[in-house]
């Protein structure tokens, strides 16, 4: 359903507290969201389609934001126009800060068992299956799995 929803092999999102979300995103009137199931829903922008947020009942006290939803500033840092400059490609603007190596780079993985072998199977981290009885991550590929 994630890359439906997304239109990517593996939605890339942070969890936030709701509560230290400021302005909540309900407050923006673009913000809509639709049951997906049971206990998810999916926010996204009424304007554009884009999605943006993942909230499960289950752990209403977090929300999931889609990492394309930051800013250009927040993921690449601020334009350094002083330091700017020209050449046969064009002109390049060098950045300073920004989040998106850290906003990016994967820490866990969840619902394996959708994984695409040889290609999502053997990213690193902490991978999950849906259901999983005892609730335990692992860090194998799905072809580490045999019937016994």
């Amino acid at each position: 359903m994630c890359r439906k929803h997304t239109g990517s092999l593996v939605p890339q999102i942070c969890a936030f507290s709701t509560a230290s979300i400021s302005p909540p995103f309900k407050d923006n009137p673009a913000y809509k969201t639709y049951k997906s199931s049971a206990t998810v829903y999916r926010g996204f922008c009424s304007a554009c389609g884009s999605p943006m947020t993942f909230n499960d009942d289950k752990e209403a006290e977090y929300t999931d934001i889609f990492v394309g939803v930051f800013d250009e500033d927040v993921l690449l840092g601020k334009r350094d126009e002083a330091n700017a400059w020209e050449d046969d490609y064009g002109r390049h603007v060098p950045r300073v800060g920004g989040f998106g190596k850290e906003l990016g780079a994967a820490k866990e993985h969840l619902y394996l068992e959708n994984s695409i072998p040889g290609l999502t199977d053997d990213w690193p981290g902490k991978k999950w299956l849906a259901n999983r009885p005892d609730g335990k991550a692992f860090t194998g590929k799905m072809s580490d799995f045999v019937r016994p």
